[in-house]
């Protein structure tokens, strides 16, 4: 039974604690970097490649 009341006890304590460490305001958020511009997706992909597996995909649709 003592065990029990100290860990309400130790759970209380600790609620205390990170709530004035949250009250501080120290957590906020730190603003999004901005994106370079011109940088549209980070792999390269030629518009040979993707146009290819574009046609492969259709003429695999259609042949099913």
């Amino acid at each position: 039974m003592a065990g029990s009341k100290a860990m309400v006890m130790l759970m209380f304590v600790m609620a205390i604690f990170v709530s004035a460490a949250f009250a501080q305001g120290d957590f906020a958020n730190a603003p999004a970097p901005s994106p370079d511009a011109g940088a549209s997706s980070s792999l390269p992909l030629s518009a040979a490649v993707v146009a290819s597996s574009l046609l492969l995909s259709l003429l695999a649709l259609i042949k099913n």
